[in-house]
């Protein structure tokens, strides 16, 4: 391969900017309204679910909300609502659920049994009508195409946005 021939993965890592340019753009309303929301209910903890790349994801918004926060992030385990039927106790968190296709059946059903929890329940997704969606109080839609690089480039660049979303959010949107 040349120096001018490009991999789709190449081309995707190129477009990563303009897409999350976009990305805030287009999403912009829904950021703000889940913003509003945290702010509101000013929630003690954030739980997160996730698998495989998604996790990743999860694994450095950990890092982003614990520093910029100071809020704890924990991971709950996918079968507990979906297998085991069991709800846990959630009223005074919020919950990111991130899924590529929100159709996963126990990341659907921690996000509903967050929300029936009284957890604030916030959908992360490439897939704005799934189930995962519907579940959920707020979706945040990436607005990703169909990627032929490295599954998830795009998504994973878009989700880790620590940054644009803190500044929509602010450190006063929950317990400093």
């Amino acid at each position: 391969m040349t120096l001018r021939e490009q991999t789709h993965m190449r081309r995707e890592i190129e477009e990563i900017l303009g897409i999350v340019a976009s990305f805030l753009d287009r999403s912009g309303p829904v950021l703000d309204a889940t913003a509003a929301a945290l702010r509101t209910r000013n929630p003690a903890l954030v739980a997160r679910v996730a698998r495989g790349s998604s996790d990743h994801v999860c694994a450095y918004l950990e890092y982003a909300i614990e520093l910029t926060l100071g809020l704890p992030v924990v991971s709950i385990g996918l079968s507990i609502a979906s297998i085991y039927g069991k709800d846990l106790k959630l009223a005074n968190s919020a919950t990111i659920t991130i899924s590529q296709s929100g159709k996963s059946p126990d990341i659907v059903g921690i996000a509903q049994s967050a929300r029936r929890s009284g957890a604030i329940s916030i959908a992360i997704t490439n897939t704005a009508g799934s189930p995962l969606a519907n579940a959920s109080d707020f979706t945040i839609d990436l607005h990703a195409d169909v990627e032929q690089g490295v599954a998830a480039t795009l998504r994973d660049g878009r989700s880790s946005l620590d940054r644009p979303l803190k500044r929509r959010c602010g450190p006063a949107c929950c317990r400093q």
